[in-house]
């Protein structure tokens, strides 16, 4: 049975983190169980498991980032003990507490936005201080400093300005045609907290044959600035400019031409204005 266990977990044991789910997940089992019982036996009093308390004595070590807990067998000795007291939770308290990893588009994660120009662990080192997304890293950078983050993550100033660089930089993703129904809204006052920076008073179309075009990236707004966009050697209207969204309205002309959005200080970015083939026109 012991040739079937890798040697990693024959020398150390799992990871703390692994042996907690699954001894919660068994606890899981148990309680559905109950539940059955009770439901089909139709019992009027049953018991259940709310708290449970555990004394473990186990080798505990770290491997690389991770700590590993090994039980301790019988006659092994200098085995440190270890207490656990496990209670109950309910739902609305797991959402409270929990991350909301569906907040932010996957294409804007740190691995995306970060690339090869931080390794593995240096992005785990920002995990483990709560950065899991570039807009988390950017507010951190503008109430923080990159001083405070690379003392807090363990991470060199130089690496950690050079991740803030990127992470920063403007990005298009994609470009869609705005549903109809949105074009012939007219102006829209948008809830506060959707817009980061200035937010331009929205025309209405002049009618309903006017075509407007959505182009989604991060970081489109420089400072809470909206960039100028051109095409065709003239400027596009910008109706809408948000840090993840620009809604635009290109005139006779400029659809299907190459445009430059030009955030100031030199910083450019081309698109085309078309629909991504990559989403069908849809995001």
């Amino acid at each position: 049975m012991s040739a079937s266990i890798p040697p990693l977990v024959q020398d150390n044991g799992v990871p703390f983190d692994l042996f907690i789910q699954a001894l919660t997940e068994q606890l899981d089992k148990a309680q559905a169980a109950m539940a059955v019982k009770a439901r089909v036996a139709k019992l009027p009093l049953t018991f259940a498991v709310k708290d449970v308390s555990l004394d473990l004595r186990a080798f505990v070590s770290m491997v690389d980032d991770e700590v590993y807990i090994r039980p301790a067998r019988p006659g092994d000795g200098e085995a440190s003990s270890i207490r656990l007291a496990l209670t109950t939770i309910t739902k609305p308290m797991i959402e409270e507490n929990a991350v909301d990893y569906a907040a932010e588009d996957p294409r804007f994660n740190l691995r995306e936005a970060l690339g090869d120009s931080m390794s593995e662990d240096e992005q785990r080192r920002l995990e483990r201080i709560g950065v899991r997304t570039v807009t988390q890293l950017n507010e951190l950078k503008r109430t923080a400093g990159a001083d405070v983050i690379a003392r807090l993550s363990r991470l060199p100033v130089n690496r950690l300005q050079q991740a803030l660089i990127r992470a920063a930089a403007p990005r298009v993703t994609g470009v869609q045609p705005l549903p109809a129904e949105a074009d012939r809204r007219g102006p829209q006052v948008l809830p506060p907290e959707r817009v980061t920076g200035i937010q331009p008073a929205l025309r209405p179309a002049a009618d309903a044959a006017t075509t407007r075009l959505q182009v989604r990236g991060i970081n489109l707004l420089k400072d809470g600035r909206q960039p100028i966009m051109r095409a065709g050697g003239r400027e596009v209207p910008i109706v809408l400019a948000l840090e993840h969204e620009l809604v635009i309205e290109p005139g006779v002309g400029q659809f299907g031409e190459e445009a430059e959005l030009d955030f100031g200080d030199g910083e450019r970015l081309t698109l085309r204005l078309t629909p991504d083939p990559a989403h069908g026109g849809r995001q």
